[in-house]
Order: C-alpha cells, then sequence, then structure tokens
C-alpha cells in the first residue's frame, strides 16, 4: 500500500500545480473492501469550497481512469485546517499577523513559545516574541500550528 501511496502522490503532483495547489498530506483507511483516501491540499492563497470540489473531481477521474484505484473508492479534499501543523516553508507567508505556537529548537534545547509571525524571508521565519523579534531557521522549527485568538 505504501507504494501505492507513492504512486498516487507522484501522478497527482502535476494535476494540483496545474490548478495552483499542492499537496500537504494523503491519509487512507479501509472500510471493509472499500479504501477512503483524504488529500489535504493547500495553496499560496487560501483553499476554498470550490477548489475542493474541482480538485476532487479531478483526481478521482484520473486516478480511477488510470486503475490506481478502484471506482467504489472514495476520495474527499479538504485543506489542512488549523489544527494541523504547517509542514512546509510554502504554507508560512499567508499567515503573516497571525498568532502560533511554535516549538523550535534552539542550541541544544527545545522550546515552545506563542508568537506573531511578521515575515518570511529565505528559509527563516520572523516572529514578534512579546516586542522582541526572533528569527529562527525554517529547518529548527520542530511543530508549528496557528492559533486562533480573540482580542
Amino acid at each position: 500500500m505504501i507504494e501505492l501511496i507513492s504512486k498516487i502522490k507522484t501522478r497527482i503532483e502535476p494535476i494540483l500545480n496545474e490548478l495552483g495547489a499542492y499537496l500537504i498530506d494523503l491519509n487512507y483507511s479501509k472500510i471493509k473492501n472499500v479504501y477512503k483516501y483524504t488529500f489535504y491540499i493547500d495553496k499560496d492563497t487560501y483553499v476554498t469550497i470550490d477548489d475542493c470540489s474541482i480538485i476532487s473531481r479531478e483526481l478521482e477521474k484520473i486516478l480511477v481512469d488510470e486503475n490506481y484505484i478502484s471506482p467504489e473508492d472514495q476520495i474527499e479534499v479538504s485543506s489542512p485546517g488549523v489544527d494541523r501543523p504547517l509542514k512546509f516553508l510554502r504554507q508560512y507567508p499567508k499567515h503573516k499577523n497571525k498568532y502560533f505556537s511554535v516549538t523550535y529548537r534552539i542550541d541544544d534545547k527545545t522550546m515552545t513559545k506563542e508568537m506573531i509571525l511578521k515575515d518570511v524571508v529565505d528559509d527563516k521565519l520572523v516572529f514578534d516574541d512579546r516586542g522582541k523579534v526572533l528569527e529562527i531557521n525554517f529547518s529548527d522549527i520542530i511543530k508549528a500550528k496557528t492559533l486562533i485568538k480573540f482580542r
């Protein structure tokens, strides 16, 4: 199954690129004899319901027509949502000025802080840590999630 998932990811990448999206994650589960594939996608702008619908139809058509999946299998396309950590540097710029919970490495320590993302410069994330500027290399980020804050 891992090989199939890898082939599916490779096959859909150009389709997603053409539609202005990229794959964050692909999960699957099996119920009786039917597989359910959940594609988590993102865009450089925000993902809409229409985006998910269009991409779902395109993926289903290609994956069924090319026998990657059976017609009985289910496809779901979703944005990652605020509860999922960001995985790729490409996801950060659209979240400027938002609150984050960031777990990162500094020297030999692991730190977790709530901060505001101010900028993305090359592979560095620039945060406002209560008035102090903190730059963190993307490679030092262990986990980063956007937070919903009510002011």
